[in-house]
């Protein structure tokens, strides 16, 4: 509805239907107005239209036809078709294909040489050097120089008399082929010590107590490198030795170990080596001695995890100490079982003949005598045993026990001949000794820390009480006292790396339960040195990859010690030096 108002005024509202009859009605009402009005005067005129009406429209119907298709019409003329073969040759297509490649990544560099020097207290220069010089990679040989030298210019007791120093020299090399690698080296050894074992109130000269060993090697052995079932090494070696009291020994070694792959786990072992030494001294001249030993093994798993090994130890010698024959025959049984990939147990029953010699001597302990006899130890039988593994969180532990039957072995006992007892003879047990060993050591290693620690107890028992008799008459008996050997032992060593810059380490050793024989001018009496005790650190700075310094400390409980009668070690030693590789 709408409505319209202007300023008309209308006595009477029209109410119409249709919109052309409003209209009419409209005008015909404004004409008879318009007439009877006066000329001027137009009077108010109010219209209302109200439009109501609806518009209706019917629905359409719609018819869907389909257009029927149109009549085909023949086409006019016939289309005809005609196929012919086509000869076509292409040339070959050889597309230019570039695939990606990663680029190399650059071989991180290599240092193969490697100088470090510094300076000790104990007197001045107390030196220290050491460096290695070799090639850098190459799969085809390798070579190289060694070089070491550390001295003290005084000792603990009357500053030079016990000063001491050692120096090496080595050159090495091998020649690595496509089935054959040979290698080989020289080495000079010097090692330059005093007797300052004497009584106090001696005072003897520093040049009449020197002792010096000078020992010149030199080997060479041949391999094969191409894997196969069959595998072998010859090795050969010569060193001669001289002491500044005019003794000389000489040595010779031929070795020649074979091992054949007779299946997945089982394979045929065969070891055979010779030893020849010969000594001379100021008064004794012995005989050549000789040691041939053939080692005979097979090796195999008859149930999983289980891996034995069965086989013999046939030896020959010529020492002429006792009653002793010179063929020997052991027994070489050992056998592995593994609980799981992280513990194993292993236990075994073997012999074999311990080379002894002035070498092995004067490397164990420097203040041996000169003109001493010299007898290789016979290890009748011994049986070891023990368990071994890993345990989550870095740690590894092993456990074991040895019991040896041992004949003809050695001791040392202070000379008895002219009572400074600065010097050690070496005394043998004529009869049996049983040596029992007890070990344990537990590892531990974390990122930047590890840690291990072993502790080791020995038990020696004799079948006959010995007997040592001195130039005096004097008779000392030590029926359970193995002389100059310790009871237990106890090592730590651990490192601890920190930021990559420090790097810390300290070791720390006790032993103890060493026994010596101390003989006076009447008698003589079985006496047990002081536990030792020796702490030592050290601290390395990386200035950077190719540059170091350092500090040790060694004894640092500052112990007075004595590992041999008489003989104290050094006290607090601090070495400071510096270390670069190029």
């Amino acid at each position: 509805m709408t409505r319209i108002k202007n300023r008309f005024k209308l006595d009477s509202v029209l109410k119409w239907s249709g919109p052309i009859h409003s209209l009419v009605i409209l005008f015909l009402l404004m004409g008879s107005k318009a007439f009877a009005q006066e000329p001027g005067e137009i009077e108010k005129v109010e219209i209302e239209i109200i439009k109501n009406r609806e518009v209706s429209v019917p629905q359409a119907n719609r018819n869907f036809e389909k257009v029927p298709p149109r009549p085909a019409e023949p086409i006019k003329p016939q289309i005809t078709y005609q196929f012919s073969t086509i000869s076509f040759n292409a040339p070959d297509f050889n597309p230019a294909i570039r695939p990606l490649k990663l680029k190399t990544e650059p071989i991180s560099k290599i240092y193969g040489n490697y100088v470090s020097a510094g300076l000790a207290n104990y007197g001045f220069p107390s030196p220290y050097a050491e460096a290695y010089i070799t090639n850098k990679r190459n799969k085809n040989y390798y070579y190289g120089a060694k070089f070491y030298h550390r001295s003290f210019a005084k000792g603990p007791v009357d500053n030079g008399n016990s000063a001491s120093g050692n120096t090496e020299f080595r050159l090495f090399g091998k020649a690595i082929g496509n089935g054959v690698a040979i290698g080989g080296f020289v080495d000079y050894d010097n090692t330059v010590s005093h007797f300052y074992g004497y009584k106090p109130g001696s005072n003897p000269s520093s040049s009449s107590i020197r002792q010096s060993y000078d020992v010149i090697s030199f080997g060479a052995e041949i391999e094969n490198t191409k894997a196969s079932d069959f595998k072998y090494t010859l090795k050969s070696g010569y060193s001669n030795l001289t002491d500044h009291y005019s003794a000389t020994e000489s040595e010779f070694y031929l070795g020649l170990p074979l091992e054949y792959k007779t299946g997945k786990d089982s394979r045929v072992i065969f070891n055979f080596d010779y030893q020849f030494m010969a000594r001379k001294d100021s008064k004794v001249s012995l005989n050549p001695r000789h040691i041939v030993r053939v080692k005979p093994a097979y090796q195999f798993s008859p149930l999983d995890e289980l891996t034995l090994k069965i086989g013999a130890n046939v030896a020959y010698e010529n020492d002429t100490i006792g009653k002793q024959k010179g063929l020997h025959v052991y027994p070489n049984l050992r056998g592995d079982y593994n609980f799981s990939s992280s513990v194993s147990v292993y236990a075994g029953l073997t012999g074999d003949v311990d080379k002894v010699s002035l070498h092995s001597l004067s490397r164990e302990n420097n203040w041996v005598n000169s003109n001493i006899n010299i007898y290789n130890t016979n290890r009748a039988l011994e049986f070891f045993g023990g368990l071994q593994g890993k345990i989550e969180g870095g740690f590894s532990f092993g456990l074991g026990a040895s019991i040896a039957s041992l004949k003809n072995l050695y001791f040392y006992q202070a000379d008895t001949g002219n009572l400074n007892q600065a010097k050690f003879n070496v005394v043998y047990d004529n009869g049996s000794t049983q040596r029992t060993n007890l070990f344990g050591e537990l590892g531990f290693v974390k990122s930047k820390f590890k840690l291990n620690l072993r502790a080791d107890s020995w038990l020696y028992s004799s079948a006959i009480a010995n007997q040592v008799v001195t130039e005096k008459g004097i008779v000392a008996n030590f029926a359970s006292g193995a002389l100059m050997r310790p009871s237990y032992r106890f090592t730590v060593s651990s490192s601890y790396n920190i930021v990559e810059k420090f790097l810390f380490e300290v070791d720390f050793i006790t032993q103890g339960g060493i026994k010596a024989l101390d003989i006076e001018k009447t008698a003589a009496k079985l006496v047990t040195l002081s536990p030792a005790a020796d702490l030592n650190l050290r601290a390395n700075y990386f200035v950077s990859k190719q540059a170091t310094v350092f500090i040790n400390c060694n004894n640092v409980l500052s112990s007075n010690y004595q590992l041999y009668y008489n003989y104290p070690v050094r006290g607090f030693q601090v070495l400071l030096g510096a270390s670069w590789n190029f």
